[in-house]
This record gives structure tokens, sequence and C-alpha cells, in this order.
């Protein structure tokens, strides 16, 4: 099973609108959506068996959309699983307790998938630089201490694959993959 974790395209940089607006969720910016719309091309063709997950925030749900339209799928479904910190998920206790509240929230979204789906299903994940940090940490059985030392790019895909032969046993296939943002200009 393949699990391509997507870090929503760039957003729109004016966080004074959205505050006065009365909210801190700002859209995708115009190239945020070429990003998401790259992603979608690079994914297209293997899109048998695709389906499409994201967080709830608006820039990830915009690039998750505009993913799954492009793979012929249906509409994404959004998972408040999949969120990077918000006050509902921020533990008292420091960042690096959220962190962790955050990597077992999502973890849960793939252990879900792997006992649901085809075990060649591809599931895409759309959502957040931290969301994003916190499951390549486990899936590398990295503490969340090193997330830093690795590079995400807004609209770049990594790769967790499950694989059950020989055993069992997840890897990173790709990490802060940009061929197809370099390809359509776009980095």
């Amino acid at each position: 099973m393949k699990f391509v974790l997507v870090l929503h395209g760039e957003v729109e940089a004016n966080p004074l609108a959205h505050a006065a607006a009365g909210h801190d969720d700002p859209p995708l910016s115009a190239l945020g959506r070429r990003q998401a719309e790259a992603v979608a091309a690079e994914l297209r063709s293997g899109s048998d068996n695709t389906t499409v997950l994201c967080s709830p925030f608006r820039a990830a749900r915009e690039a998750a959309s505009l993913i799954a339209d492009a793979l012929g799928v249906a509409p994404p479904q959004p998972r408040a699983e999949l969120a990077t910190l918000t006050p509902e998920v921020l533990p008292e206790d420091g960042a690096l307790d959220a962190l962790a509240v955050i990597q077992e929230r999502a973890w849960s979204v793939i252990e879900d998938a792997k006992s649901r789906l085809d075990p060649v299903a591809t599931l895409v994940l759309v959502t957040h630089e931290l969301t994003i940090r916190a499951l390549v940490c486990r899936a590398l059985s990295m503490p969340l201490q090193e997330m830093r030392r690795f590079a995400l790019q807004p609209g770049s895909t990594s790769t967790i694959e499950w694989r059950t032969k020989p055993r069992e046993r997840t890897l990173i296939a790709a990490l802060n993959e940009v061929c197809h943002l370099e390809a359509a200009g776009l980095v």
C-alpha cells in the first residue's frame, strides 16, 4: 500500500485580511493552486484504486479537491486526525507533546487504511508541514526532536510504502519530491 503525503501548496500571504474575517485559515494562493494541479498531474499516472483524504483546514481541502477532481476519484474526505496545531489538539504540557498527539492522530489514519483498503491501494493524504514531518518520523522510527532534519516544500510529495513481503515494514520511497513542480516551472 502506498501513502502519498502532499504538503498543500502555498497559501495567501495576507494574514491581516484573514484575521479581519475572523479566522486564520487562509486559502491557497494562485501559485498554491498551480502546485496542487502539478501534484495531480504527477499522480494521474497511478490513479487506479486511489483515495484522497485531507485535513479539514482550507488550504488542504482546496488542494485535495483539485487533486481528486484531476484523478477522477471521489471527493476528498476531511479528517480531523490530519489537522495540525490548533487549540483543540494542543496539549498544555508543551510543543513536543503536541507533536506526539499530532503524530498519533495522523498515524491512526494510516493504520485504519491498512486494515480497510486493498494492499495495492494508494491513499493520498493532503495535509500540513508538521503533520507530514510527524508521519515521516514515525515511519522511520525517528524521534520527533529530529523532525527538522529534512526539507519540505509547499506542493511537495513524500511517499510511505507499507510492505508485507518479505516482512511487514514501512519505508520512505520519496521525501520532499518536487520534480512535478520543477517540470511545471513552479520552483
